[in-house]
């Protein structure tokens, strides 16, 4: 998100997703703290990859922080098939974890698979430790795993979810 200033619906070439939850005291855009992000709208008004906003804060953790994360979280409850979240993953920026040298941080998921770490939204940065933070797409993210890693998306988070990189680099072929 790089408009410094965010309205409900569309604005300019943007199209920016309100939190649910945030109830306007009159008339006017919502503050950018209360904008889950927002998609880029080309020359035709057709929306691009979902663009999480960095400064957005769920009220609570029910709250998904962007709609990947609303998809992982339904995958999670058995309300939506693992599919889902690899099209939600093609269809937004996701951020990749990089260590102090530049390189992306391969770490450990619960069941012992090395992964790159990726997050949807800024908010889940707070569960890993990294040097810096890289925005990237679907495409992008699956150039840089290592072979015989995994992706491991919002690590630490309330949905967090392991993707098989061969089945991940399948779906974008």
């Amino acid at each position: 998100m790089t408009e410094p200033v965010a309205r409900q619906g569309r604005r300019e070439e943007w199209l920016f997703l309100p939190d649910p939850r945030w109830q306007p005291a009159e008339d006017g855009p919502p503050p950018l703290w209360a904008v889950v992000g927002g998609w880029r709208l080309d020359g035709a008004g057709r929306p691009g990859l979902f663009q999480p906003n960095p400064e957005y804060r769920p009220a609570d953790e029910a709250v998904p922080t962007d709609p990947i994360d609303a998809v992982l979280r339904l995958v999670a409850g058995g309300e939506a098939a693992p599919e889902a979240a690899v099209a939600a993953l093609c269809a937004a920026f996701v951020e990749v974890a990089y260590d102090e040298v530049g390189s992306p941080i391969v770490a450990l998921a619960p069941d012992g698979v090395p992964c790159v770490l990726v997050v949807t939204a800024a908010a889940h940065r707070a569960w890993v430790a990294a040097a810096a933070w890289r925005q990237l797409t679907a495409a992008e993210l699956v150039e840089l795993v290592p072979a015989g890693a995994d992706i491991l998306v919002n690590p630490g988070g309330p949905a967090a979810m392991r993707l098989l990189t061969t089945n991940f680099t399948e779906s974008l072929s």
